[in-house]
């Protein structure tokens, strides 16, 4: 189904067929090794739900080559520099990926600790806020120094702002105790007083 559009068939040859089983075996991997301890990361969600919506638009157009193709992508996202991927993140890829290769999918749904069938679990929605459209680069700074920055939907509000820096190890490490004050403008900058 991945070769190409489903109604012209397809140039099959075994050649073509290793791509996919590459993918499957990321797959694979990445819920074996997914963690269940912390948050799932902000960027990866969002790719995440812009995944789930593709897909869900792509197979009743039996555009199967093209959702295949968007769980690819995602995959790629997930394992950007082969970081440990949390359980949050993998289990709607799992329902995604059932119609496609049902006997993997089922192996892997009860290696997340279901006892019921993945195809009994309906499929997987997104929240079109997670999608957002367009991004900003929003600057954190923590007792007036630059941290970081972070990648959110331009109509992000401070929590989700702050909440997307404090899931950022690289800034959250520099925030030690409540802080005093936070100072949002949209946009453009966050800053947290301690």
């Amino acid at each position: 189904m991945f070769l190409g559009p489903f109604e012209e068939g397809g140039d099959f040859r075994d050649a073509g067929i290793s791509g996919v089983k590459r993918f499957l075996d990321r797959l694979w991997k990445s819920v074996h090794a997914a963690a269940t301890e912390g948050t799932a990361d902000v960027e990866v969600m969002r790719a995440l739900h812009a995944t789930i919506k593709k897909v869900g638009e792509d197979v009743p157009k039996l555009s199967y080559n093209t959702a295949i193709a968007a769980m690819m992508e995602y995959m790629n996202v997930l394992r950007r520099g082969e970081r440990r991927p949390h359980r949050d993140e993998v289990l709607p890829v799992v329902q995604l990926v059932a119609p496609f290769a049902p006997h993997i999918a089922e192996e892997l749904w009860s290696v997340l600790g279901h006892a019921q069938s993945v195809f009994d679990s309906g499929w997987p929605s997104f929240d079109p806020a997670m999608i957002g459209g367009e991004t900003v680069t929003i600057a954190v700074q923590i007792g007036g120094k630059t941290r970081g920055t972070v990648l959110v939907a331009k109509t992000a509000t401070q929590d989700d702002v702050h909440r997307a820096a404090m899931a950022d190890p690289a800034i959250a490490k520099f925030v030690t105790g409540t802080p005093r004050k936070i100072v949002f403008v949209p946009g453009r900058l966050l800053s947290i007083v301690l």
